[in-house]
């Protein structure tokens, strides 16, 4: 290698450096909470029963509301260094796709809230990014990869599927509910007797907190002890199965607070 190659090499490696530095830097100025909120509505067309919103990499809050279509609140800051920032949000039949375009080297923070009418079954699937999901009456189904899920205030049928991430469910009224939680602990709290709560945990504690009377209990845990504080009834009688892998399982009495 020549004197020369030699001294371009380390100015490239140089330049390098300093931009993932200045990154670096910029990075730690970026914060969507710092900046004004867009917002944006899209029509439900005629026969859509169910939303679909897909999210990746930004945290979002989903809400029941008393509308007709679908309001989408973002809070968006982006830097570039040598790359590009922006952001996405676009409806589709029954579908709603939100998250960042931001490519190269670049600093983004996104977070949004998306306001749903009532009528509407939802599935949410996010990823890398907390969800935050109450107020739902119709079925409600939430699966998140990287992120931890917070459910609170709903009646329809619940099914949630968590990883990387705490799984927690309050103040639900369900009568079916169907949990998992991979790699985080989970906890659901019941303030209406279930017919059947279904809850699977493998890295993490589950504890499931339900209404006192008689449930039909199937409750294990392979590392880790299982304890039953709720009356144990037979055939008939509202069935709860709780599993853990690698951690403790409790089925307990729900408190006064969360029945409040």
């Amino acid at each position: 290698m020549t004197t020369e190659t030699r001294r371009s090499t380390v100015r490239a490696l140089v330049a390098v450096v300093l931009a993932v530095a200045a990154t670096a830097g910029v990075a730690g100025c970026v914060d969507a909470g710092d900046v004004p909120p867009e917002h944006r509505t899209f029509e439900v067309g005629k026969g859509v029963e169910k939303l679909l919103v897909e999210v990746e990499d930004s945290p979002v809050e989903v809400v029941a509301a008393d509308r007709a279509d679908v309001r989408v609140t973002r809070w968006f800051d982006g830097v570039a260094y040598g790359g590009s920032t922006g952001a996405r949000w676009s409806m589709e039949g029954g579908t709603l796709s939100l998250g960042p375009a931001c490519s190269g080297l670049a600093s983004c923070d996104i977070r949004h809230r998306v306001e749903v009418p009532r009528r509407l079954a939802v599935r949410i699937e996010g990823r890398n990014g907390d969800v935050d999901a109450r107020g739902f009456s119709e079925a409600l189904a939430v699966s998140v990869d990287n992120g931890g899920i917070r459910v609170r205030d709903v009646t329809g049928p619940l099914e949630l599927s968590g990883d990387n991430g705490p799984v927690e469910a309050t103040g639900v009224g369900s009568r079916e509910v169907t949990a998992e939680a991979d790699n985080g602990g989970m906890r659901l709290a019941l303030v209406r007797v279930p017919q059947r709560v279904e809850a699977r945990g493998h890295n993490g504690p589950v504890a499931i907190e339900v209404p006192r009377t008689a449930y039909r209990v199937d409750a294990a845990a392979d590392n880790g002890g299982a304890r039953v504080e709720v009356p144990r009834g037979g055939a008939g009688d509202p069935a709860i199965t709780a599993r853990a892998a690698n951690g403790d399982v409790t089925v307990r009495p729900v408190s006064r607070r969360e029945r409040s």
